[in-house]
């Protein structure tokens, strides 16, 4: 997928799809496997679902996705907005048009985005409960490779999400590749035998969670109390507020992440302890 929009000439996107791809989703894919060594006797039974229900399911499925795909073919061609974008991109507050757009002209399409990644968690912790983020000891001690290996990558890896959020300011880069580089780097530590420490308490992991949208929130508020539009930035401190926006987001976002794997792999690994908790 990033060789495609590399292709197309999306550096942003592309930059995004790799970092998404091997910092996050490629070591959930690898670990979920994991949840399917279970042997028989230990998975419980599961409800037959009837075969009118599947293709009932799987109908609606297809139908909806046949009823998108039409609606989309069937708009009108449009010559889209980078004329304006490129207008407009002086009082931005950055240099950078794919910045410029994500956080400022349609910041509030970000601020959902952010909170995509909120309900997903939340998700989690409907399904599961919240025991996959205790603060545990961890069995065996990693393998010198292993324990070598994180502790070379990790401080380039810190470096380079750092970097890339300095670079959304004047080029592709920002919060949400920034972010995933730094939830990477929390899933080298937990790979490597650090999991969650004993001051992280719950509350600090809520306050973290929330921090990006909550920090969106309150700078889109304060915009309407001084009579703009929600998450509309005056242009004379545009460009110190996208900063702090994409601070916010990018630790938000890392963090939020790095709990995503923490969940399910403290969760996999302490079966016994999920399901006395839950």
């Amino acid at each position: 997928m990033a060789l495609a929009w590399a292709r197309m000439r999306a550096p942003d996107v592309a930059l995004a799809e790799a970092a998404i791809g091997t910092g996050l989703l490629g070591v959930l894919l690898i670990d979920s496997l994991g949840l399917f060594t279970r042997s028989k006797s230990e998975t419980p039974p599961q409800p037959r679902r009837s075969r009118a229900a599947s293709i009932l399911a799987v109908g609606t499925t297809l139908l909806l996705a046949g009823g998108l795909g039409f609606a989309i073919l069937a708009m009108p061609e449009a010559e889209g907005l980078a004329a304006a974008a490129a207008e407009k991109l002086g009082a931005s507050g950055v240099d950078h048009p794919v910045t410029a757009v994500l956080l400022n002209f349609r910041s509030f399409d970000t601020w959902l985005e952010i909170g995509v990644l909120l309900i997903a968690m939340w998700g989690l912790f409907c399904a599961g409960g919240r025991e996959g983020f205790a603060p545990r000891a961890t069995e065996a001690r990693p393998g010198t490779v292993l324990g070598g290996t994180v502790q070379s990558l990790l401080p380039l890896v810190l470096l380079v999400g750092i970097y890339l959020l300095w670079l959304g300011k004047v080029d592709s880069g920002g919060a949400f590749q920034a972010g995933v580089v730094l939830g990477a780097a929390g899933i080298l530590l937990r790979l490597g035998g650090l999991g969650f420490p004993d001051w992280l308490r719950p509350w600090l992991v809520r306050t973290l969670l929330l921090f990006g949208f909550a920090f969106m929130l309150l700078v889109g508020l304060s915009a309407l109390f001084a009579g703009a539009a929600f998450l509309e930035y005056p242009p004379t401190l545009a460009g110190p507020l996208i900063l702090a926006v994409e601070l916010a987001a990018t630790l938000s976002i890392g963090f939020t992440l790095y709990c995503f794997f923490t969940y399910l792999f403290d969760l996999r690994i302490h079966p016994a302890t999920a399901s006395s908790e839950s």
